[in-house]
């Protein structure tokens, strides 16, 4: 036993000499995680020297107009949550380090005075817990799941946070479009309007149609209103996820919301018995399954809690064991010897931990299967929201928008020779700006459905359950015929 204490002291001081914390190299597993799932580059601020160099950065992103891209680098580098998620990466690393050390060993020492004088007595004591070095690679297997966890949740939380701001750059542009949109129709309601009030200071119109003009150009006045509200709201959200707080109205994006390619580029793209492209259902089951860090999370949250059962066992049943040495002086001759000291399960003999250990492992094997069941569906729901999307984005660009143009070309030119009065064209370019309306609505939803689709092949699940996003066009009544005056 004399012989054992020192070794195993020596073997206690090895480990902890290897044991650092080393916040950046697990901050690199993460970043090797993400390697081709997104094209942002994330990175952890931990000190004055990388959080001055993401500053520049963002400032030199913010200079020009923002793409979708730039805006993903800026929010990756300056939203505050994400940083605050990286600490998380930092406390199961060192959670993993701490299951590597050993307990500390207890030294005492004591001094005895004789009543009747002399000499006092000196006595030195180390105690070690010997069973200790046996629980060291159960805890370190725990902690080394726990981690992967951790892990694959800020590798997560980066590409939600990229998801998220790609589809708030897209409500951004769409709420500007539909606001210039609007102001397309406001004007042709105020021109209808005021055309209906000198027609009636003429004599030609009714106060009944003058009425309903009026009536037409304040609803579209309000819908104004409300949607410069919306469009103001939605470049706050946007500003927010980039971390920024007061200059939202000061963001210039860069271009408008694209169309809807006529040719499907989706991935996994086949082709049915007509050979009409569709979507592989299968195919994009299969690859989100297999990209899922939801899933991956989950697995090593289980993982863990099946070592942490197997840890509970031992340490539960086997009595605490401590090992050490006691050097004493007595009548001014020193004695050294052996020590040894045992804790037994008397009364706590670790039911409730082994009780508690199995409850959440069963509890863990549950979330996985229902992480996989959600990815699943999750799959399948958007790939049929994302073909939804597209059919209807594509009717609109390519049948209704030219149609209602070509309508309002053709009354132009019966308008220019007198065929049709003011009002016909009016109302032909109020319809045509609420066909824009509609189109921009379908596009948004194909291309924030695109979004969490690729969201998901990257391996974060969306939320799906509020339901598919559609368009939910506000149907601007038509003008006044002008036969009726």
């Amino acid at each position: 036993m004399s012989r054992l204490v020192p070794l195993i002291a020596l073997a206690g001081l090895l480990l902890a000499g290897c044991a650092q914390v080393r916040p950046q190299a697990a901050f690199d597993d993460v970043r090797a995680t993400l390697d081709g799932r997104t094209g942002a580059d994330a990175r952890w601020i931990t000190g004055a020297t990388e959080d001055a160099e993401a500053r520049a950065a963002v400032a030199r992103l913010l200079a020009d107009s923002l793409t979708s891209d730039a805006a993903v680098q800026v929010a990756l580098l300056n939203n505050r949550h994400l940083q605050a998620t990286y600490e998380d990466l930092g406390l199961a690393q060192a959670a993993l380090v701490q299951a590597g050390l050993l307990a500390n060993p207890v030294f005492g020492a004591g001094v005895l005075w004789p009543l009747g004088g002399g000499a006092p007595d000196l006595r030195f004591r180390a105690a070690f817990e010997f069973l200790d070095v046996l629980y060291v690679p159960l805890r370190r297997r725990v902690a080394a799941s726990e981690y992967e966890a951790a892990r694959a949740r800020a590798a997560s939380a980066v590409l939600a946070l990229a998801g998220r701001t790609r589809v708030a750059f897209v409500r951004a542009q769409a709420d500007a479009a539909r606001l210039a949109a609007q102001r397309r129709i406001v004007g042709a309601a105020e021109a209808g309007y005021t055309a209906s009030r000198l027609l009636r200071d003429a004599g030609n119109v009714t106060a009944v149609d003058l009425l309903a003009e009026q009536a037409l150009y304040e609803d579209a006045r309000l819908e104004l209103v409300a949607l410069e509200a919306r469009a103001a709201e939605s470049r706050d959200a946007f500003a927010r996820l980039l971390g920024l707080a007061g200059p939202a109205a000061s963001l210039r994006l860069a271009g408008a919301l694209p169309p809807v390619p006529a040719a499907p580029d989706e991935p996994f793209v086949s082709r049915d018995a007509a050979g009409e492209p569709v979507l592989d259902v299968a195919a994009i089951e299969r690859a989100a399954v297999a990209a899922s860090l939801d899933l991956a999370a989950a697995r090593a949250d289980l993982d863990a809690a099946a070592r942490r059962a197997g840890v509970a066992r031992p340490e539960s049943v086997l009595p605490s064991l401590s090992s050490g040495g006691e050097l004493e002086r007595s009548d001014g001759e020193w004695e050294a010897g052996p020590e040894a000291s045992v804790r037994l399960p008397l009364f706590d003999a670790g039911q409730a931990r082994r009780a508690a250990a199995q409850s959440d492992l069963r509890r863990r094997i549950a979330l996985y299967e229902a992480t996989a069941v959600d990815v699943r569906a999750s799959a399948r729901t958007l790939a049929a929201r994302v073909a939804a999307a597209r059919r209807t984005a594509v009717q609109y660009q390519t049948v209704v928008l030219p149609l209602r143009a070509e309508l309002v070309r053709q009354t132009l030119l019966q308008y220019n020779a007198m065929q049709v009065g003011v009002f016909n064209l009016l109302q032909a370019q109020q319809l045509e700006a609420a066909a824009v309306r509609r189109t921009v609505d379908a596009v948004e939803a194909y291309w924030t459905t695109r979004a969490d689709l690729d969201l998901l092949l990257a391996g974060v699940a969306p939320d799906v359950s509020a339901g598919a996003v559609s368009p939910a066009p506000r149907t601007v009544a038509p003008a006044a015929s002008a036969d009726a005056h």
